[in-house]
C-alpha cells in the first residue's frame, strides 16, 4: 500500500509574522520533498509543523486521509525528525547513545547487527567507545543520522542533515536516503546543498512562500 503525505491550505507563522499562506505540498511513497531557500525563509518551521511539534496557523497536514494532529502518538511512531539539535547525551559514548535510542524504539529486541551497521555506515566503529562530548560537530551529525537506521519509520523529516558532513558522510547519507525511498519510505529534507539521489525529488522553494 502506498502512503501519501500532504498539506493543504497551510498558513505558517513565526513570531507573529506570516511566512506562508495557501501552501500546498504532496509526496508519495518512494519520493523526497526538498525544501530549498534562504535562512529564515521558513524551512525549519514547516518541518516542525510536519512533525506535529508546531501547529499551523490554518490548514492541515495529513498522512493518507488523516490529519496528523488527530492522532499525534501514531504520527510520532511513523516518523523520525532530525532537527538542528542532535539531542545527543554527552555523558554517554557513541555506542551507548545508539543503544539508548534503539531500546526506546525497539524495546528488548536483539538488534546488535543493526546497531553495528549504523556505526559502520558513518565510520564511527573505531570511536564507538569515545564519550559523545568529545565529538566534533561533523561526528555529532553522523551520530544523529546513524539513528535513522534504528527505528522503523515511514517518514523521515530532516533539517539541514548535510551540515558538517565530510564527503564520506554525505555519501553515507545519500545511501540511506536511496535505500529508504526504495523501500517505499518518504523523505522531507531542508538543505542548502545539492543532494543527488535516485528517487523522485520534488522541490519546494521556501523563498516563494511570501508570494503565496
Amino acid at each position: 500500500m502506498k502512503n501519501l503525505f500532504f498539506g493543504t491550505n497551510l498558513k505558517v507563522t513565526r513570531g507573529g509574522r506570516c511566512l506562508a499562506k495557501n501552501l500546498e505540498f504532496k509526496i508519495e511513497s518512494g519520493g523526497m520533498l526538498l525544501l530549498n531557500g534562504e535562512n529564515g525563509s521558513g524551512k525549519s518551521t514547516l518541518l516542525r509543523i510536519m512533525a506535529g511539534l508546531t501547529k499551523p496557523a490554518s490548514g492541515k497536514i495529513c498522512w493518507n486521509n488523516d490529519d496528523v494532529l488527530d492522532n499525534l502518538s501514531e504520527h510520532f511512531k511513523r516518523m523520525i525528525y532530525v532537527g538542528h539539535s542532535t539531542a545527543i547525551k554527552s555523558n554517554l559514548t557513541i555506542k551507548e547513545n545508539l543503544k539508548y535510542w534503539q531500546k526506546i524504539h525497539l524495546g528488548d529486541k536483539d538488534k546488535r547487527d543493526q546497531l553495528e551497521h549504523s556505526l559502520e555506515i558513518f565510520n564511527l566503529t573505531t570511536s564507538s567507545n569515545s564519550p559523545a562530548r568529545c565529538l566534533s560537530s561533523g561526528q555529532s551529525r553522523k551520530l544523529a543520522l546513524a539513528r535513522l537506521m534504528l527505528k522503523p519509520a515511514s517518514l523521515w523529516l530532516l533539517d539541514e542533515p548535510t551540515v558538517g558532513l565530510d564527503t564520506a558522510g554525505l555519501r553515507s547519507l545519500i545511501t540511506l536516503l536511496n535505500n529508504h525511498c526504495e523501500r517505499g519510505g518518504i523523505v522531507v529534507m531542508a538543505s542548502h546543498d545539492e543532494v543527488r539521489v535516485e528517487c523522485p525529488v520534488h522541490i519546494l522553494k521556501t523563498d516563494n512562500f511570501k508570494k503565496g
